[in-house]
């Protein structure tokens, strides 16, 4: 070897752990420069809700979130995680919090419509059977076509008007949890893309078990299915119909108590609204206001002396929750331990199979 070909061999040996160090700076440098970029990158499913909205690959969506997403904006609308856009669509990825904690959900403004064009939960943790309808198209659909310049609110059993959300049976603070998530992503597109100062939006759902901001007993018990009230029947109705006295001892951590009960058999008040209704659905939840569900099937509804609606005990009528008389109560005759027992009862919600 010439001492020309030395001297480089040196060289060529002597530089390449510098070359081998600068080329794993540079990668720790990408990969440390993709991280600080992932927070707010779309994830698999979200990207997933936002395609389904929309009916085409949400990869044309570009990231806007570090510029829409202002200091104060966070502060106002911190449901409000991911923001993007592709020409006049405006997609969000909200994480209010509901009842057990943060629900994720993707939702697309449309902005030449000022309009939502959809939303879709990705992600939640709130108590199957209460949220059963959670990801229903009944009850997601009810978010499309609403306009982006004016806050939802939630509603107990119909809309009155475009900005009611009819709340899930049960499931009232997940219902306003995702109204919220909506509403931040509403508040975002009004100050961005409008101009326009919008109100704050709480992240959590202000509710607190027993604060009496529930809904409330209207004197008739609703008839529900599919999210749709199929009937409202007055109390005034049911002591219309056939009524019959029954004498029962409920077992509980109190002792035993004697109670005679009036009431009328819960499958007239059901051939009442529809004959069919028995037919149709083959089972029924029992929701109280205080959001206390029992499950009851439609075998054990048509039995003979077996599910009432009752409204008075012991020759007095059942008083409200306020106190006022006028409630009803499901008494179920083969529970000695009253547990499906339902106080203060709203509405009946029938099922076309066991919800659980």
């Amino acid at each position: 070897m010439t001492a020309a070909k030395e001297t480089m061999a040196e060289k060529t040996k002597m530089t390449k752990p510098i070359y081998v160090a600068l080329a794993l700076l540079l990668f720790l440098s990408a990969g440390l420069s993709s991280c600080g970029k992932q927070g707010s990158s779309l994830t698999e499913a979200e990207g997933a809700a936002i395609a389904s909205i929309c009916g085409m690959d949400a990869s044309g969506f570009r990231d806007i979130t570090s510029q829409v997403m202002t200091k104060d904006r966070k502060e106002k609308f911190q449901a409000v995680a991911k923001v993007y856009q592709w020409g006049d669509l405006y997609a969000f990825v909200t994480k209010p919090v509901a009842y057990n904690g943060p629900v994720s959900l993707s939702l697309v403004v449309d902005g030449a419509k000022g309009e939502s064009v959809g939303i879709r939960i990705v992600e939640q943790q709130e108590t199957p059977h209460y949220v059963r309808d959670m990801e229903s198209d009944w009850f997601i659909g009810r978010f499309a076509g609403k306009s982006a310049k004016e806050y939802l609110k939630p509603a107990r059993l119909a809309a009155r008007d475009e900005r009611d959300i009819v709340a899930i049976t049960g499931a009232t603070v997940t219902t306003e949890g995702i109204i919220n998530g909506v509403n931040a992503a509403f508040g975002v597109y009004q100050e961005y893309v409008l101009g326009e100062l919008a109100d704050a939006v709480p992240l959590m759902v202000r509710f607190e078990p027993g604060d009496g901001d529930g809904p409330m007993e209207t004197g008739s018990l609703a008839l529900r299915a599919y999210g749709l009230v199929l009937a409202e029947i007055s109390l005034d109705e049911i002591q219309t119909l056939p009524s019959v006295k029954r004498t029962m001892h409920i077992h509980s951590t109190a002792g035993v108590t004697q109670h005679v009960f009036r009431g009328t058999l819960l499958s007239h008040i059901l051939e009442l609204a529809d004959p069919d209704l028995t037919e149709e659905f083959s089972f029924a939840l029992a929701v109280g206001v205080d959001e206390y569900i029992a499950g009851i099937t439609m075998d054990e509804i048509l039995a003979e002396n077996a599910v009432y609606v009752m409204y008075e005990d012991n020759g007095e009528p059942l008083r409200k929750r306020n106190g006022e008389p006028g409630a009803m109560r499901i008494v179920v005759l083969n529970d000695f331990f009253g547990q499906r027992f339902t106080n203060y009862l709203l509405e009946i919600v029938l099922e076309s199979k066991e919800p659980y």
